[in-house]
């Protein structure tokens, strides 16, 4: 047992990431990765807790999706852009965004969703491959809700369908209409943002109710979320000058709006699902508050401190975290323990099972990052198309 606790030291932890550590990252989107996996894995364990217990969880709890559908859009964003301005503009430059960026995803989601896969082949009667072999193409919640199988797996679909067809215009724009690659980007944005914005009111106009409860979760209407992050790497990279400006202002003033909407909702103002704020604003709101906390946090290069040490771990590992959680932890491993055959006692049983849900998810996590994550990610140097993009596929393998 001493052996055991003694691996799980911080030292040991921080020895096992020294690599990882010892890279110059930005210490300030470390901070926003953290918040944001924090505040989803809380989110998905309150259901353990008696009525009463989860009544205060939604005083702690934000959007972590949105804020990571932000930043995701902010760093690859940034890589796009800096490939178009960069190089000749050829579709082999489009293929080696598509290999990094999917490297960086698709097989720790291909070996999570395997794993389920076989577990509910034999545990469920209900399930079928023709359910899950959607969701080997990200199809399970294109304009329809996901069903009842791995369904955090939400917003990897959005994810790829964004990373899929969004470089796409921007390419066209810039390769086929001959604009530059600042007016691509910009033209791009601009339309998916109205785009969605007008398909959100067209689900309040109609006062569609089923949509209005669903549509949060699915492809078609949470796109601009991470086009906000776009418009961050936009704003840095053309106008570094007003990017730098004033960002602590701009800190604040993102901060408010994530207490202005966390009053919204605790206070209960807008009840009904059917409500203009909760259809068309609040994502939105929740996207541009993230958007203005990045002129600051994407500036705060380093921790003085250790504890800044274990923010960057877990923020390298959050993918996985996400992945793991919700249905193989929580769903599948602690629900299958016979808990009531070691006591009958409540107050025994869910601290120890919320205990396990953090501690599982990490170690299984930190696994999952070390010995498949990094060695899968770290092959897609070999299958880029340039010299150019080798070196920054390289560089990059650590996002």
């Amino acid at each position: 047992m001493k052996k055991f606790f003694d691996t799980i030291k911080l030292d040991n932890l921080y020895r096992l990431f020294s690599k990882e550590l010892s890279h110059n990252r930005i210490f300030g989107l470390d901070i926003l990765r953290f918040f944001a996996i924090t505040t989803v894995i809380i989110a998905h364990g309150r259901f353990i807790f008696p009525e009463k217990i989860d009544d205060y969880f939604k005083y702690i709890i934000f959007d972590g999706v949105t804020i990571f559908f932000v930043l995701s859009g902010f760093l690859i964003g940034g890589i796009l852009i800096k490939q178009l301005e960069n190089n000749t503009l050829r579709f082999s430059l489009l293929l080696d965004f598509w290999v990094k960026r999917w490297f960086r995803t698709l097989p720790v989601y291909f070996l999570i969703l395997t794993i389920l896969t076989i577990y509910y082949s034999f545990a469920d009667p209900a399930f079928s491959l023709g359910i899950i072999k959607k969701y080997y193409f990200f199809c399970q919640n294109l304009y329809y809700p996901t069903p009842g199988y791995f369904e955090e797996s939400w917003s990897l679909s959005v994810e790829e369908w964004f990373y899929l067809t969004v470089p796409l215009l921007i390419f066209i724009l810039a390769a086929v209409f001959k604009f530059k690659p600042k007016t691509s980007v910009l033209i791009t944005a601009l339309a998916v943002l109205f785009f969605i914005s007008f398909l959100r009111y067209n689900i309040y106009a109609e006062k569609d109710l089923q949509r209005a409860l669903s549509f949060n979760h699915q492809v078609l209407y949470r796109l601009d979320s991470i086009m906000y992050g776009v418009i961050g790497a936009y704003l840095s990279y053309y106008y570094s000058k007003l990017w730098k400006s004033i960002p602590l202002i701009l800190l604040i003033v993102g901060i408010s709006i994530f207490l202005i909407q966390k009053f919204i909702f605790v206070s209960g103002i807008c009840p009904d699902p059917l409500h203009l704020y909760n259809i068309v604003f609040e994502y939105s709101l929740t996207s541009i508050a993230t958007l203005i906390l990045l002129p600051f946090l994407s500036n705060l290069k380093k921790s003085k401190y250790k504890i800044g040490n274990l923010i960057t771990i877990i923020s390298l590992i959050s993918y996985s975290m996400y992945l793991t959680h919700m249905t193989l932890i929580k769903g599948i491993i602690l629900k299958s323990i016979p808990w009531t055959d070691f006591t009958t006692n409540y107050h025994i049983i869910l601290p120890v099972f919320y205990f396990l849900y953090w501690a599982l998810t990490i170690v299984f996590s930190i696994m999952l990052y070390k010995f498949f994550e990094v060695p899968t990610t770290n092959l897609r140097e070999r299958f880029v198309f340039s010299r150019k993009s080798k070196t920054a596929a390289i560089k990059l393998n650590n996002l």
